[in-house]
C-alpha cells in the first residue's frame, strides 16, 4: 500500500489540492498525549522506558508518583528511545487500566491492547463521529493525513443517522496479528502505514466502516460484517478518488478465488476462511448494482447500510431483503437464495 500521492500518473496541482483539502480542519493536539500536571484529575503516564521489560512511570489521581513494570513485551511493540510501548491492557495496574479511554492519561486502550507513553495524534469530525488517529511517537505516519483522508473520503456518506460516536484508530507496528482490527468500543488499530493499497482498497477505510456497524447481525448474516467493510471501502475509493475505477473494482472481485462449497448463510462452511470477505463482497457488489439500476442511482447499498443501523433487533436475511425491496420497489428474493443456498449471481 501507499499514501494517496500516488502510484499512477497524476498532476502535481491535483495532488497539492487534495492534500490541502485533507488537512483543513484537522485538529493536531495534545488531546490524547500524556500530560505533566502536578495535580491531575486522573492517573497520567509520565514516562515509558525499556523494550522487552517496560517501566511505566505515572502520577496517580492523588498526585503521588509511582511506577509499574510490564515483562515480556514484544520488542517490536515498544520504543524506549521514543518513550512508548503497546502492551496487553490487563498487564497494566488498575489505575492505568481505568484511564485507558480517558484523554490526557497517556494510555490509549484498544481491544486487549493499550498504547502507553508518547504519541502524536489528530482529530477530525466525520458527520456526527469524532475520529482520532493516534500514532506512537517517532513512527513515520502522519496522523493528520490519515485522519484528513478519512474525513475527506467518508464525510459524503451518512452511515448512521442517529448515533454520535468517538472512533479511535491507532497506527500500530505490524507485529500485531492483523492488518487492522476494530473492537466493540469503536477503538482499533491499523498496521498498514499507507492509506491506499494502489489498487482498490484501504485498510483505514475498512476499519472505520467497522466502527459504524452499529447493527446486530443474525446468525445467517454474520458474513455481512466483513463483506460490507470490504466492499464499501472499495466503493468509497471509486466514488471519491479518480485513480480507482469501476473496472478496478470488478477486477479485484473477480480475482478472488471461488471458495467452493461456501454458503454465506451457513457459517460452518466458511469459518477460518476469507470467504466472508471475498464471496460476501462479490454478493454485495451484485446487490449494490441491482439497487442502483432499479432506482436509477437514487439509492445504493450505503442507504441500506444506514437503514440497518436504524433497525431494532438483529438483522436477518429477511430484514436485509425487506430494506432493499423498500428502496427498489422490486422483488429481490434472489438474494435469499444466494445467501442460503450459495447460488451466487455473476458479478
Amino acid at each position: 500500500m501507499r499514501d494517496l500521492p500516488a502510484i499512477r500518473a497524476r498532476s502535481a496541482v491535483v495532488i497539492v489540492s487534495i492534500v490541502a483539502v485533507v488537512l483543513a480542519g484537522v485538529v493536531v493536539g495534545p488531546v490524547w498525549s500524556h500530560g505533566s500536571a502536578s495535580t491531575p484529575e486522573h492517573a497520567q503516564v509520565e514516562s515509558v522506558t525499556g523494550n522487552t521489560t517496560v517501566a511505566v512511570a505515572y502520577t496517580s489521581a492523588s498526585g503521588d508518583s509511582t511506577s509499574a513494570v510490564v515483562d515480556g513485551v514484544d520488542p517490536g511493540l515498544s520504543n524506549a528511545a521514543d518513550g512508548w510501548a503497546i502492551v496487553e491492557r490487563s498487564s497494566l495496574p488498575p489505575a492505568l487500566q481505568a484511564v485507558s479511554q480517558t484523554p490526557g492519561s497517556g494510555v490509549v486502550g484498544f481491544g486487549e491492547w493499550a498504547l502507553v507513553g508518547a504519541n502524536t495524534n489528530a482529530t477530525v469530525s466525520i458527520g456526527q463521529t469524532t475520529l482520532t488517529v493516534v500514532v506512537p511517537a517517532g513512527r513515520d505516519v502522519d496522523p493528520s493525513r490519515k485522519a484528513g483522508f478519512l474525513r475527506q473520503f467518508l464525510d459524503p456518506y451518512v452511515l448512521d443517522s442517529e448515533t454520535p460516536e468517538r472512533v479511535v484508530l491507532v497506527a500500530a507496528p505490524d507485529e500485531l496479528a492483523h492488518e487492522g482490527a476494530m473492537y466493540g468500543d469503536d477503538r482499533g488499530y491499523v498496521t498498514i502505514e499507507e492509506f491506499w493499497d494502489g489498487d482498490v482498497g484501504s485498510v483505514w477505510i475498512h476499519e472505520y466502516i467497522h466502527a459504524r456497524q452499529n447493527f446486530q447481525l443474525g446468525p445467517e448474516m454474520a458474513w455481512f460484517r466483513e463483506a460490507s467493510a470490504e466492499y464499501l471501502s472499495y466503493r468509497v475509493l471509486e466514488e471519491q478518488y479518480d485513480e480507482v475505477t469501476e473496472s478496478d473494482i470488478r477486477e479485484r472481485l473477480t480475482a478472488f478465488r471461488d471458495h467452493e462449497g461456501v454458503v454465506l448463510g451457513n457459517r460452518t462452511t466458511w469459518r477460518e476462511t476469507s470467504a466472508d470477505y471475498h464471496v460476501g463482497a462479490r454478493l454485495l457488489a451484485s446487490i449494490d448494482a441491482e439497487i442502483r439500476n432499479d432506482t436509477d442511482g437514487k439509492y445504493t447499498l450505503f442507504d441500506v447500510f444506514r437503514a440497518m443501523n436504524d433497525q431494532n433487533g438483529p438483522i436477518t436475511v429477511d430484514t436485509l431483503v425487506r430494506l432493499i425491496e423498500q428502496r427498489t420497489g422490486t422483488d429481490q428474493s434472489w438474494i435469499k437464495a444466494a445467501i442460503r443456498s450459495g447460488s451466487m449471481p455473476e458479478t
